[in-house]
């Protein structure tokens, strides 16, 4: 429970008034700070500027009077070196000096202006303007972009504006810097006694800093008066806030009362409306609760006439089923029948195949002789090869004992010889392996001939037994073919009579089931309608419910957290009343 809810609207308007007026008190408190230090550091930087544009101002009149050539020219003429001047005499020469009277000018009003100068240089005459690190970082800045006119840095509440000193001839600031040369003394040293560096015009010398601290720039401006800006601005602010919460609860107050009467008389009328959708509830209720238990027992006689016409249907079905599953039957019997008789053509026809085989196999076998009686002419010519090889070998030999008479001319025909006696050798051993062979494929052609016949023969017996088995059998089904063909017709006789019979029941049961669903759907809308007002009902009492407790916190919010036990009060009050009227009513 938030804490907010234990205040009364009245408070709490005046509460978001009051936090409004703050909230916008401390932003606009923050905005004036933070622009007033944003103008202020302007400020700083701009008055910081104009003391530059003084000192530059002053360094360029005192150069323009052109007195430093006429100082120097006097005492160069009056002493003989820088060891003889007087400190009034170096004085008197720096106060000729442009960059020298920036400096003076710079320190003299650094108290009246609130400000803090220094000068810096790589190479000082002076050892207190030596920079330090962190100046050494600026001066490196300036010094490595020519350009650079104005640098400007914060440290917290310190600001800070640095410009660059350059050597100027123009300035007459060569007269000390520049050539050794024409130092006055001869000697390299300028007019005051140090060494001549030998600069360029324009090159970096020093830098001016000037500092400022807010905080004591900010006293400074404030300084005399009673009460601060800051001070005055809070104490406008907090006047307006406590004005603008007082206005707001003048402003609140009738209309507040006003709504607050009107939630009292929605409280009253919320209960009222709660207490009669209760009775409107449990009148429904009751209503829904007989026409549910009439519908439940006509559903239930309306399931048992439904299973029975199921099983009627069933019945037809099944018969019909039997009906159509005979005739089916009887076709496939007939079907059978006239497989079995084309069986019984196809062994016939078996049978004749094989005597069709028989015949080709002695066939097969005659022409298996003609092969040997071919291989056995074959054998009689390799015979005549085995002659010829003979007769030249012979022949050979005769031409040998002729090639040994003739001598040294006989040697080439005696190397013939002997050739032709190797080939012959060579052909009567091919012409003797051939005949080898002949007579053993001759022997072998006649056994395989010999055995396959006597394996055909025996295999066409044994095809010829089954054959005759077979026929038989294929005779004995046709006949109990013929005798189920018989009794199917019977079946399906029988099952034509069931069938329509079943028909009729059905038709009977159909027309009774269609009444007792007609009165099934009278009793369910009936069921469904008081079902919707006992829903209708409940949704009213539940949104007097929702009514009352929406009352109720717009009660709450308007009066408080504490209001909300007086009016559960007196909700009690009249919900004890409305129960004590509502059998009364509920009786009428």
């Amino acid at each position: 429970m938030s804490i907010l809810d234990h205040f009364s609207l009245r408070s709490r308007v005046l509460l978001i008034v009051g936090l409004s007026c703050g909230l916008c008190a401390a932003v606009s408190i923050w905005g004036f700070l933070h622009f007033t230090d944003k103008d202020l550091e302007t400020g700083i930087e701009n008055k910081e500027r104009t003391i530059h544009a003084q000192l530059s101002a002053a360094i360029s009149y005192v150069a323009n009077q052109g007195g430093l050539a006429d100082v120097v020219e006097k005492f160069r003429t009056k002493y003989q070196s820088a060891e003889q001047l007087t400190p009034q005499d170096k004085k008197e020469i720096l106060n000729q000096v442009p960059i020298y009277a920036g400096m003076e000018i710079g320190r003299k009003n650094a108290d009246f202006d609130k400000y803090k100068f220094r000068v810096f240089s790589n190479e000082p005459r002076r050892r207190e303007n030596a920079a330090s690190e962190e100046e050494m970082t600026i001066f490196k800045k300036f010094e490595s972009d020519p350009e650079l006119q104005e640098l400007v840095l914060k440290d917290g509440q310190l600001i800070t504006m640095y410009r660059p000193i350059r050597l100027s001839q123009k300035q007459g600031c060569l007269v000390c810097h520049g050539d050794p040369q024409t130092s006055p003394w001869g000697n390299g040293r300028d007019i005051l006694g140090f060494p001549m560096e030998n600069w360029s015009d324009g090159k970096l010398h020093g830098v001016f800093a000037i500092s400022q601290n807010k905080d004591e720039v900010a006293a400074a401006a404030t300084a005399g008066h009673t009460v601060s800006p800051e001070k005055t601005l809070i104490l406008a602010i907090a006047a307006g806030a406590l004005v603008a919460v007082l206005l707001g609860s003048l402003m609140v107050s009738a209309p507040l009362n006003a709504l607050n009467h009107v939630a009292q008389s929605l409280a009253k009328a919320s209960h009222h409306v709660n207490s009669t959708s209760q009775e409107i509830a449990g009148s429904a209720q009751d209503l829904a609760r007989a026409t549910t238990e009439q519908a439940a027992a006509l559903q239930e006689t309306s399931s048992s006439i439904e299973e029975m016409s199921s099983m009627v249907s069933r019945n037809s079905d099944n018969a019909k089923n039997t009906s159509h599953t005979a005739s089916d039957s009887r076709g496939k019997a007939e079907q059978g029948r006239q497989v079995v008789e084309q069986m019984m053509t196809s062994m016939d026809e078996i049978n004749q195949s094989n005597n069709d085989i028989i015949s080709q196999i002695d066939q097969s076998n005659r022409e298996m002789n003609e092969i040997v009686s071919v291989i056995r002419e074959i054998g009689e010519k390799t015979k005549v090869i085995n002659e010829i090889v003979f007769q030249t070998k012979l022949l050979s030999f005769n031409a040998s004992v002729e090639a040994a008479r003739a001598g040294e001319h006989g040697k080439g025909f005696a190397v013939v010889a002997e050739e032709v006696g190797s080939l012959a050798q060579m052909s009567g051993a091919a012409a003797k392996e051939i005949s080898d062979m002949l007579e053993g494929s001759i022997r072998k052609v006649e056994t395989i001939a010999i055995q396959t016949k006597g394996r055909v023969e025996e295999l066409v017996k044994k095809g010829r037994e089954k054959v005759e088995t077979g026929t038989s059998v294929a005779r004995q089904c046709g006949g109990v073919l013929d005798e189920i063909v018989e009794n199917i017709s019977n079946v399906n006789h029988m099952a034509d009579e069931i069938s329509n019979a079943s028909q009729e029941q059905a038709a009977g049961v159909q027309q009774l089931t269609k009444a007792m669903q007609q009165m099934d759907q009278v009793t369910q809308l009936n069921a469904a309608t008081s079902e919707q007002s006992a829903g209708s009902a409940s949704h009213l009492a539940e949104q007097a419910r929702s009514l009352n407790e929406a009352v109720a916190r717009l009660v709450s919010t308007i009066r408080g957290q504490n209001s909300t036990t007086d009016l559960a009060k007196t909700s009690e009050v009249h919900q004890d009343q409305d129960e004590d009227a509502a059998p009364l009513r509920r009786a009428a």
